[in-house]
Formats: C-alpha cells, structure tokens, sequence
C-alpha cells in the first residue's frame, strides 16, 4: 500500500508523457509560454503530419507521368472516413500552409504582439498606410454600423499578413491575404456579424458596444466546441481543455483542423491553466518523435526560494540526475 501511494505521489508532483492526438494537441498563446532556458525549436505539426491531400499530391509530384490513383483493394487505398474527412478539408483551400519560401516569423519593423490591441503602433509602408486610411474614410463616410480606426485595420492587416504564413489562398499575394481579412473586418464593423460565421479571431479588436465584441482573439476556424451533455448547450473556447458548466464536465464536440498549420515551440513549456497538469511542454523523445510531456502538480506552489522545501523535492525525485527530456521528471526537476 506505502508502494502504491508513493507512486501516486510521484506521478502527481512530476507528471507524465503521452502521444500526440488531436484531442491533447494545443497550440499555446505567446504569453503561456516559460523560459526554462532551453535551446528551442520551432515545429509545424502540419508539415510533419499532412493531410490524405497533401500525401496525394506528393504522390503525384514523386511519380509524375507514371501516378495512377489507387484502386478500390489497394493497400494505400483511403478509407471512405478518411476520404470523407479530406473532402470536407478540401472545400477550403485556406488551411493550406504557405510555401517554405513564404513562410516568416516575425517583423523587422514591428515587435512582437504588436497587433494584439488597435493603439496603433504599427509600422506599414506609406502605400499600405494610404490604402488602409482611405479604407476608413470610405467606411466611416457611409454612417453605417461601428466607426472604423486606423489603428484597428493596422492590426487586423498585420495579422492577416502573418497568418498568410499558415493559412492561404495558393493564388493570393501576402498583401492580398491581409486585405482580405480587412474587408471582412470592415463587412463585421457595418454589419454586425461577420459574412463568414468562423471569422471571430479579430472580435477583439471591435470597438465597445458592439454585439460581437470579445476580450481577446479567438482561434481561427470557430475555436473549440464543447457541449453540455444534460442540456445540449453548444460552447466556444479559444483553447482546448477541461471545462465545467454547473458542475457537469462538457464534451468535445469541435472538428476544427488543429493539426493544419500550426506551430509550436519544441523544449519551451507553457502553462495548462486547464490542466492536465500545471504545464506541457513539447519535445522529441528517443525515437525523434514529439510527444506532449504534462508535468507539475497543479496544487503545488513551487518555492524555489525556499532551500528546505527545494531541497526536499529534488531529493525526492532525485533531480541531480532528472533523466532524459521526454520525461516528465526531467521538466519538474528544471521548475524547481
């Protein structure tokens, strides 16, 4: 009985590693992110795990003239799920990641989070800026709907020009790409609903008052849908986690395309206020595969400044050697 509560004990101050699904995969905000001091590395789960399309047209790249399509009985045939899944994806060209030589990250002119508010501070050369202005000129001057700012379709243009990175059309320019997503703002500011029920990611922005103002961004694709399974209510998170509504645990309900585009921080943890644990981080284990590594016991204040209670712990869970970082030990011996 003491074996087993001391293993109880130990999973639950250190955590655990499990693979990587598409209901444990999360992409964290910028600020959730830790600095354990760890050389990082960036890593797109799109472009490691494509889609049934994309494996077809490398197919078709690989084999030119000689590619045929696979017949009912092949063994690299779809199934009708997975054919199914790849149609629905297939009507929105947009998931599709940029071409390698599209792909930025980040701004010489502008710092990061500069477009998480509509202050302003951003930085576009004078033809962007004119075209934005006399965008909110032409706006504002028909009266209808929410004032448009400057500021705000600064904002919205730069992130549609970041998400250009991630999410496509494969016949539109960068520039195109943002402009686009400044239209739709601009259709959601005169409307007062978006022409796209999925576009929330810039509710934030909207100025007060307004019927779809939100405190942050929302994930693009909708967010994540959960349900309350005795009342049928549908509700919308702009994260996946562990949720509650008057004490009954909601299901995941949400089909959106997490594993289409998205980036995450390899060796950089980042908090899990939803759980499982107190934080996850990313990393390759032995084999060269990413894993998810939950670790840190979310009942626990970690008191670094207190040598006894440091002490304690790294004894415990022998930290001087914490094992390899596909570990959760390894993690929980770095946090203290």
């Amino acid at each position: 009985m003491r074996y087993r509560e001391h293993i109880q004990e130990h999973f639950s101050e250190t955590g655990y590693t499990e693979e990587l699904t598409e209901a444990n995969f999360v992409v964290p905000a910028e600020e959730d992110y830790i600095d354990f001091g760890e050389e990082t590395e960036e890593w797109d789960i799109a472009a490691e795990r494509p889609g049934l399309w994309e494996n077809i047209r490398r197919k078709k790249q690989r084999e030119g003239d000689k590619y045929r399509p696979a017949k009912p009985g092949d063994p690299d045939r779809p199934t009708q799920d997975q054919l199914k899944r790849a149609q629905s994806d297939k009507r929105d060209p947009r998931r599709t990641p940029a071409p390698p030589k599209d792909r930025k990250k980040g701004s010489k002119k502008n710092k990061p989070d500069s477009a998480k508010d509509p202050s302003g501070k951003i930085k576009f050369s004078k033809e962007v800026t004119q075209q934005l202005s006399n965008k909110v000129k032409e706006h504002n001057s028909k009266g209808k709907g929410s004032k448009a700012t400057l500021g705000a379709l600064k904002a919205v243009y730069r992130r549609g020009a970041g998400a250009y990175s991630t999410s496509h059309a494969p016949k539109m320019s960068r520039h195109g790409w943002a402009i686009a997503r400044v239209n739709a703002f601009l259709y959601l500011l005169k409307n007062g609903r978006p022409k796209n029920s999925g576009y929330k990611q810039d509710n934030d922005l909207l100025p007060s008052g307004h019927p779809r103002k939100s405190s942050k961004a929302e994930v693009s694709e909708g967010g994540y849908k959960y349900e309350n399974p005795k009342t049928g209510e549908v509700f919308t998170y702009t994260r996946k986690g562990t949720y509650k509504k008057d004490g009954t645990n909601l299901i995941y309900k949400g089909k959106a395309a997490e594993y289409q585009g998205r980036k995450v921080q390899l060796n950089k943890p980042f908090r899990t206020p939803d759980g499982p644990k107190k934080s996850s981080v990313y990393v390759k284990n032995e084999k060269g595969n990413v894993v998810k590594v939950n670790f840190g016991d979310p009942n626990m204040e970690i008191k670094k400044d207190n040598p006894a209670r440091r002490k304690s712990f790294r004894a415990r869970h022998n930290c001087d050697n914490p094992g390899p970082k596909w570990k959760a030990r390894y993690w929980s011996c770095k946090a203290w």
